[in-house]
């Protein structure tokens, strides 16, 4: 009882911070001021003028939805917890909560001659959040093993392939991206998608083998 109410506590907490993280996001969207209030579209142009904090909010706000995906996903695979998850689970948070930061970067660079540096340091924010899913993920098996009888060795090892995989993908996006920032946010958007169709998909395959 008492393992299954820590569960509840720590699910509970990461909503919260997840929940605060997303609302950071918007709060980057500034309100425009027109120089020329007399001009009758002067605000619409104000407004389409913020595409690169429209851009960017999408692109972080869709992250950050299915990072919460997945961790409410994997929290159900588990029946008790250990020193070493709680700790994991709080630096996977705080690699969460960094992300408005490069995001308010990248809407004010990413238009810029530093579009390139504005881009890598974005895509380095999600890089630093899979480290944190990684370190996460490998939690629940050591020291001690966290996961319940249901979860089996095939299942395992397919999360594992994904976060890894991950890794790899961000590493070289990053990498890329003081060079091509543009084709670097493309294959973010793609990830994106990718990611999302990777959680339907798991989920279909789990009704599935519990029809």
């Amino acid at each position: 009882m008492k393992q299954t109410q820590g569960l509840q506590r720590i699910e509970a907490f990461s909503d919260g911070v997840f929940a605060i993280a997303v609302t950071l996001l918007v709060l980057e969207i500034k309100v425009p001021e027109s120089d020329d209030k007399g001009e009758k579209n002067a605000l619409l142009h104000q407004i389409f003028s913020l595409w690169p904090s429209f851009m960017a909010f999408i692109i972080s706000f869709g992250s950050i939805l299915v990072m919460w995906a997945n961790h409410h996903r994997a929290m159900k695979m588990l029946d008790k917890t250990s020193n070493a998850f709680i700790f994991a689970n709080g630096f996977l948070l705080m690699c969460i909560t960094f992300v408005p930061f490069p995001t308010a970067v990248l809407a004010k660079y990413i238009a810029t001659d530093q579009a390139n540096i504005a881009v890598m340091f974005y895509i380095f924010s999600f890089l630093l959040a899979n480290i944190g899913f990684n370190l996460w993920w490998l939690s629940m098996t050591r020291p001690k093993y966290l996961l319940v009888e249901e979860v089996t060795s095939d299942m395992r090892d397919t999360i594992t392939k994904q976060t890894v995989s991950g890794l790899f993908v961000y590493l070289f996006t990053t990498i890329i991206a003081y060079w091509f920032p543009t084709l670097a946010l493309i294959i973010l958007y793609a990830l994106f998608f990718l990611w999302v169709g990777m959680e339907f998909v798991d989920r279909d395959n789990h009704k599935a083998a519990n029809a």
